[in-house]
């Protein structure tokens, strides 16, 4: 029994020590294997201790009776334990209620240990370790009532983690979608007024706008309800937006792509709207269109390990005198946000105000 009560203090001392890595393991769908896991565990640890225990009393065949009865009375106590008694009171924070179930159970399994027990001794053999008997009874109702407990509420303390985890997931996914449905009205906004400018000027390729207008609707409708898209479509998408503000000031922009590995572009899945954010805040801070040395670059390259994505632009007038701390573009905490959900702590995003130019820099761990 004093071997079961250090082997009890180690497993909690062990429980408490990689508690959040349990908890880690309980997100991640695998909690109801591993809370199985620690019972099945605690009853094999406890069933050999008990096996012991009885045969330092008596002999064979009353020690399996023994050993049988106390397996019976305890897997009862232990499910009362767990699956109502801290559910009933500890749950609901009714402490003093708690701790007397608690005590009117360990006295009641003890009282019914000893009274039964001595009966699968017919030799009489615990007349003379009466002491050891009385301490090894109290001290095994003692731990199964400790470690039921103990697991119970854990798992309590689980269940809220996962309902806050829950609810952050869902709070994260209404801001994204918030996030999208802001996005889209504002660049097809754009585009519409770039097809009403240009149908007044006679040499404009009105058609050709409406076609860029129609893949950037297929975007909006098909593409950025889902997860993922390729990033050669998101790539096609920029360059839709990009073509009508060239139709717009008849090809004299300064935007120039560089897009590497194409394989790699058309293997690789990233949320939607994550590339055409930056480009469009590109668009809406560069002053393209209106001063004449604008310009935006847009980069995407493959390393060993991870993709890279890059916006370069100039910076109108108005913004550089205007934030001379830094430029931050529209959206930049929700894309944080959609990435963060994504790719945790794969990804890094870096956009910095040098002079007149800003760099915008997103790195994603393949």
């Amino acid at each position: 029994m004093v071997l079961l009560i250090n082997i009890v203090i180690l497993l909690i001392a062990f429980r408490l020590l990689f508690e959040q890595k349990i908890i880690n393991g309980l997100m991640n769908k695998q909690w109801s294997n591993l809370i199985l896991f620690q019972h099945l565990f605690f009853f094999s640890i406890y069933t050999i201790a008990i096996i012991f225990n009885a045969l330092y009393f008596t002999d064979m065949p009353y020690a399996i009776y023994s050993v049988l009865f106390t397996i019976v009375v305890n897997i009862a106590l232990y499910v009362i334990c767990y699956s109502y008694l801290v559910g009933a009171y500890y749950q609901t924070n009714k402490y003093p209620e708690y701790i007397l179930y608690a005590l009117i159970l360990f006295i009641s399994s003890s009282l019914l240990r000893l009274l039964i027990e001595p009966e699968f001794y017919p030799d009489h053999s615990i007349d003379n370790k009466q002491n050891l008997f009385l301490i090894s009874v109290y001290g095994s109702q003692s731990i199964v009532i400790l470690v039921a407990s103990f697991l119970g509420i854990s798992k309590h303390k689980f269940l809220i983690e996962y309902d806050y985890k829950n609810l952050e997931f869902k709070k994260n996914e209404t801001d994204l979608n918030l996030m999208k449905s802001k996005i889209n009205p504002h660049f097809l906004l754009n585009t519409l007024n770039n097809i009403y400018s240009g149908s007044y000027n006679s040499q404009s390729n009105t058609s050709e706008s409406i076609l860029q207008l129609s893949q950037l609707l297929q975007y909006v409708i098909y593409e950025t309800d889902k997860n993922e898209i390729s990033i050669q479509k998101e790539f096609e998408m920029i360059k839709a937006l990009a073509g009508l503000y060239q139709l717009k000031y008849n090809n004299t922009l300064h935007i120039n792509f560089e897009l590497n590995d194409i394989e790699i572009q058309e293997q690789l899945e990233i949320p939607p709207s994550v590339y055409f954010a930056l480009f469009e805040n590109a668009l809406k801070h560069s002053a393209i269109g209106t001063e004449k040395d604008a310009y935006i670059k847009v980069q995407f390259d493959k390393t060993e390990d991870e993709i890279i994505f890059k916006v370069t632009n100039s910076i109108s007038e108005g913004d550089h005198n205007g934030n001379n701390q830094g430029y931050k573009g529209m959206g930049t905490a929700a894309l944080k946000r959609i990435l963060t959900a994504k790719y945790a702590d794969q990804y890094k995003l870096v956009d910095e105000l040098l002079n007149k130019t800003y760099f915008a820099t997103l790195k994603i761990k393949i």
